[in-house]
């Protein structure tokens, strides 16, 4: 009888394990994605200051211009 009932105990228990198997690992996606994000997000910011910096060395009198100023200005240099 004992046999039995451990049996059932441990059949109730595996398909919670697995649920909680599949939730940790769909939070480690979550978790993993925001990484990606993150590093791309500040890949592109490094990105876009970098070449704001050689922008204004290049050309310093864009320095006081708004920006639709230096896209006109740009577009002149074309």
């Amino acid at each position: 009888m004992d046999g039995v009932k451990n049996s059932m105990s441990t059949q109730k228990q595996e398909p919670e394990s697995v649920k909680d198997k599949i939730r940790q690992l769909e939070n480690r996606q979550k978790i993993l994605l925001n990484r990606k994000a993150d590093a791309e997000r500040k890949a592109r910011t490094h990105r876009l200051i970098e070449r704001g910096a050689i922008l204004e060395s290049v050309f310093p009198e864009i320095i006081p211009m708004t920006g639709e100023q230096v896209k006109a200005f740009l577009n002149r240099m074309r």
